[in-house]
């Protein structure tokens, strides 16, 4: 395998030390991949994935060692520097600044791109960039995008969408259910007009008929409780002339509207197969986190929605009708909600439906479903962004930042504390917004390995900082770049670009 080595950070590794640790890693298969799953936990830390873990009693089924481990820099342009190793070791506060939004996080991810921060496939130039997943439409792959919040929010929305705001949902929504919006930037975003915003009246040809999934939330009619509501905005399904559209008799571009759970949950068992398929579950905001709060934890959920894990089962089945392959981005996006807010038991809650789908994939794969397995498809499961700056209590261990033998709240990092399954464990949110730390990134598949040849730098603290006991993660950590240049040298079996992909 050709690796082409960039080192920097402190304490970088050698080379061949580097190449050790490659050969180290399990889980790497090469060979083309015929599908690309990436799987975003939108806002999860390492330590949003230790403190489920302890919730839970176990690990999730990506913390394997079956899978390529790397650590990821999630900056976007606004931030060139990108994350500092040494800075962050001596500043409790250093991660708080300098993050990225999850706009410009998904843009870099899909196009390879860095661009400014609210962005979504829009460049620093101001033109519209082609994501991975457009370029796979083109190919020939089915495409799709699934989300426990509005697809036509940041991270599904840059699958298929390009704006010069992320807050222009209903032009993004337009965008994804015609294929192409023929908006001109001279009307401001009034927030269900579809023609809002900017994308210079960008036309994805309709994605050349191979978009057949896009799943979430967003609905018109229904609150957050799943209460129905003809009077809740419809602005994240492209505004009312196209909520009106898509449920009328004959939805348009072709599109199956999939509401109900069972409706959900028949497609997911193959029990239905419709060839396009736009899954808008009966509630606004959220599929559960956005849900009346009764003041204790884990309050009753949503029981008239699917689960994240029932969408990801419904639209592998919708995608692996293709005989080219198929290229999907599925996001547990309400984690990122759950941090905002500081929920530490809503923030589990999410991060265990992601690591159920997570777990659904992995057995579709195991299982060679439609002949989909490892040797022919790469899962990649990651994070846009940290969001909480979560750390432990204070009541466990910790990384000693000012030296002195004693925790310093404020100071010193705390490691997230086990109180055992079933019991929320010692963690604390020191923000209510995304931070730039370093994210997990955990890889399996074909070209897994290819990661591996994208290392930038190392942190050598990382194990100290978080408590990690993990031989996968030994500090060296990649761009978030790197997700586009292996997705695409995976699919086609070449390396991608260095300069990204513009239309």
């Amino acid at each position: 395998m050709k690796k082409a080595w960039k080192i920097s950070g402190t304490a970088a590794l050698g080379i061949t030390a580097l190449l050790l640790a490659g050969q180290a890693h399990a889980g790497a298969m090469g060979g083309k991949a015929k599908n690309i799953i990436l799987m975003i936990s939108d806002g999860q830390g390492f330590n949003t994935v230790r403190a489920t873990q302890y919730y839970t009693g176990s690990k999730a089924v990506y913390e394997g060692a079956d899978f390529v481990k790397v650590a990821m820099q999630t900056n976007s342009a606004n931030n060139p520097e990108g994350y500092q190793p040494a800075r962050m070791a001596a500043d409790f506060t250093y991660s708080t600044s300098g993050a990225t939004d999850s706009a410009s996080a998904a843009t870099a991810m899909y196009s390879g791109m860095k661009n400014h921060d609210g962005a979504i496939n829009w460049s620093t130039t101001a033109t519209a960039m082609l994501s991975f997943f457009e370029q796979q439409a083109r190919a020939g792959r089915s495409i799709g995008a699934v989300s426990s919040v509005q697809f036509s929010h940041a991270t599904p929305a840059a699958v298929y969408g390009h704006n010069s705001s992320r807050n222009n949902y209903a032009a993004l929504a337009w965008e994804g259910i015609y294929g192409a919006n023929p908006l001109d930037g001279s009307v401001a975003d009034s927030g269900d007009d579809p023609l809002a915003g900017s994308n210079d009246r960008y036309d994805a040809m309709n994605y050349q008929g191979k978009l057949k999934v896009l799943m979430g939330a967003g609905h018109g009619d229904y609150d957050n409780d799943g209460v129905l509501n003809p009077d809740m905005p419809d602005r994240y399904v492209g505004g009312s002339t196209a909520w009106t559209d898509i449920t009328d008799d004959a939805a348009p571009s072709g599109w199956t509207l999939v509401e109900e759970k069972a409706a959900f949950a028949a497609i997911a068992a193959g029990a239905s197969n419709p060839d396009k398929v736009l899954g808008v579950a009966r509630v606004n905001a959220t599929l559960q986190q956005s849900r009346t709060d009764a003041e204790g934890d884990f309050d009753p959920v949503n029981a008239t929605v699917p689960t994240l894990e029932t969408m990801t089962r419904a639209a592998l089945n919708v995608l692996d009708n293709a005989p080219g392959g198929f290229a999907v981005m599925i996001e547990g996006g309400a984690v990122d909600w759950a941090n905002h807010a500081n929920q530490l038991d809503r923030m589990i809650e999410e991060q265990m439906d992601f690591n159920a789908s997570v777990q659904a994939v992995v057995a579709y794969l195991d299982a060679g479903t439609n002949g989909n397995n490892w040797k022919n498809t790469l899962l990649i499961v990651t994070a846009d962004h940290e969001t909480g700056h979560l750390w432990g209590d204070g009541s466990g261990s910790f990384f000693d930042v000012n030296r002195n033998g004693v925790y310093d709240a404020g100071v010193d990092y705390a490691h997230v504390v086990d109180h055992g399954a079933g019991r929320l464990p010692g963690a604390t949110f020191n923000s209510g917004d995304h931070t730039n730390a370093l994210v997990p990134l955990y890889a399996r598949g074909a070209g897994a390995e290819l990661f591996l040849g994208r290392l930038i730098g190392t942190d050598a603290g990382l194990g100290s900082l978080y408590g990690i006991n993990d031989a996968g993660f030994d500090g060296a950590y990649i761009d978030n770049t790197s997700v586009y240049y292996v997705m695409d040298e995976a699919a086609v079996g070449r390396k991608g670009d260095q300069d990204g992909k513009k239309k």
